[in-house]
């Protein structure tokens, strides 16, 4: 299980951005990172680009949720995809101040309200070379279950959020 630390997640793509942390919400932190210049577009296996010249990618980091969600938005400020990863751990890293997550391996995509489950294979493998517990492994399948739940039935939160005010 990895340590991700918020200030670095796709932030080797960028040749200059602007990062913005809130610390101010109570049950969850916002990241919003606006890239102003990258090296090269992001563009996933299936032809989206997901990361170029002034598109963001907002974050929210609940503190009491084993996931996190990803917003990648474009340069006209329309969300491209939401990208969940099932975590064990959220928090705030007391050194740098950084919000983190520990990554379950597990991911959830949403796409033109398509959901699509990813790296289940990775999660099965990281329990089989005991990089995970038994329970970490249940926790995971739990919480992607409860999560793409929410997603269907339009209840997930912080996907009902307005994030256009975190967008300059």
């Amino acid at each position: 299980m990895k340590r991700k630390y918020s200030s670095k997640i796709f932030l080797d793509v960028a040749k200059k951005y602007e990062l913005n942390i809130y610390y101010d919400k109570e049950d969850y932190y916002v990241i919003v990172k606006k890239f102003k210049k990258v090296i090269e577009p992001f563009i996933t296996l299936n032809g989206n680009c997901l990361i170029d010249d002034g598109y963001y990618i907002f974050e929210i980091i609940p503190k009491n949720e084993n996931y996190t969600i990803r917003i990648f938005v474009n340069d006209n400020k329309e969300i491209l995809e939401y990208y969940f990863d099932i975590t064990y751990k959220n928090g705030l890293d007391e050194e740098t101040n950084i919000p983190y997550y520990e990554d379950l391996y597990l991911d959830i995509t949403v796409k033109s309200n398509k959901i699509e489950i990813l790296d289940e294979d990775e999660l099965q493998g990281a329990l089989d070379n005991r990089e995970i517990t038994k329970e970490q492994f249940d926790l995971a399948n739990k919480t992607k279950d409860e999560l793409i739940k929410s997603i269907q039935n339009k209840t997930n939160k912080y996907m009902n959020l307005d994030i256009k005010k975190y967008l300059k």
